[in-house]
């Protein structure tokens, strides 16, 4: 039984069935060779499940890849449009991970001075 290309098209390869072209923290990138065509894995969540959100077809008069009307230069393009589209927004990510750094600065800033206080009541 021969497989409709079209259907072949359509499915979505599992990340393991692409060769990764580019990776950050929430977008992959893979060419499937059969089918032709570089796949956008996202990770919308931080569970470590990958989806194929989308297809894009490299033009090479363009040199480049094509979403719909879209025209992407580069990697990284696909990558920021892909985490805004879908509302990833690491900056928000960075911030978190800035304000956790502080904080656990500022507790033990704290438990120095309580441990040096505590050894001030001690002189007498």
């Amino acid at each position: 039984m021969k497989k409709d290309k079209k259907t072949m098209k359509n499915k979505e390869p599992k990340l393991n069935e692409v060769e990764i072209r580019y990776q950050d923290d929430r977008v992959i990138l893979g060419k499937h060779i059969e089918q032709d065509l570089t796949w956008v894995f996202v990770q919308p969540y931080d569970d470590g499940n990958w989806k194929g959100c989308a297809t894009l077809e490299f033009d090479f008069d363009a040199d480049g890849w094509w979403h719909g009307s879209k025209l992407f230069d580069s990697h990284k393009e696909i990558s920021e449009f892909w985490q805004s589209e879908l509302g990833m927004n690491l900056y928000a990510k960075e911030q978190a991970a800035r304000q956790r750094e502080i904080d656990s600065l500022i507790n033990a800033h704290i438990c120095e001075v309580s441990e040096g206080m505590m050894s001030l009541s001690h002189v007498g």
